[in-house]
């Protein structure tokens, strides 16, 4: 239970520091390894995540079938972020299958697509559907909206990506880093390059940054 909270506090240094002397003291369960996983997905050492949440499967498929979701969800998640797309998608459609309404897993693996590119139209349908779940979500609106960029359709997609920044509480980079992109396609330059400025104050990002640079201004009126 400690190690939990040092992992809601971001420490996971200090979770992995209890969970190996939960280990030494107490036999393996599904909590210690999935634990165990998340501290290193924390810490972004995403192999040493998967290799226990793998063992985590083992007494879960054995003991606890129920923690299967959340679980496949996780390590589609890590086999994500370190680029293992079609791992990625195997995990998020298992975990759909055991859990058709797991809203974040509908929501992530469509916008893993929309981001690549891929399988749009399947895409829109998971995250509208966890939508349905969760209509305030600011992540999942920003995700239809982004979808509908991918799509072609930019001037659809602005109204969603300004409900997703009504919808978030703390300001996010991407969110209006998906905005300049939007109304950079709709020749709205000016609003675009805004959009990006305070993308950029939020969060320094090499990409935004000559997004910014490579925009055209509007010249300069004389009186």
């Amino acid at each position: 239970e400690l190690a939990s909270v040092k992992l809601a506090l971001k420490k996971p240094a200090e979770a992995l520091d209890l969970l190996a002397d939960a280990r030494r003291r107490f036999a393996k369960t599904f909590q210690l390894e999935f634990l165990t996983g998340l501290a290193h997905a924390q810490t972004k050492q995403y192999d040493d995540a998967i290799k226990h949440y793998t063992e985590a499967e083992i007494i879960a498929r054995a003991t606890e079938p129920g923690r299967l979701p959340i679980l496949y969800f996780q390590i589609g998640a890590a086999c994500e972020r370190q680029g293992d797309h079609a791992e990625a998608v195997k995990h998020f459609r298992r975990c759909l299958e055991l859990a058709p309404d797991f809203a974040e897993a509908l929501n992530y693996l469509g916008y893993m697509w929309a981001e690549r590119g891929e399988n749009l139209e399947e895409a829109r349908a998971l995250i509208e559907k966890a939508l349905n779940a969760e209509p305030d979500n600011g992540a999942f609106l920003d995700s239809l909206g982004w979808v509908l960029f991918k799509q072609g359709q930019p001037k659809a997609a602005l109204d969603w990506l300004r409900k997703a920044i009504a919808h978030t509480e703390e300001p996010d980079a991407t969110l209006y880093d998906h905005l300049g992109d939007v109304h950079a396609a709709l020749g709205e330059m000016e609003a675009a390059r805004e959009a990006w400025r305070k993308s950029l104050e939020i969060e320094p990002n090499d990409t935004v940054q000559k997004k910014l640079d490579g925009a055209p201004s509007l010249p300069s009126r004389q009186p």
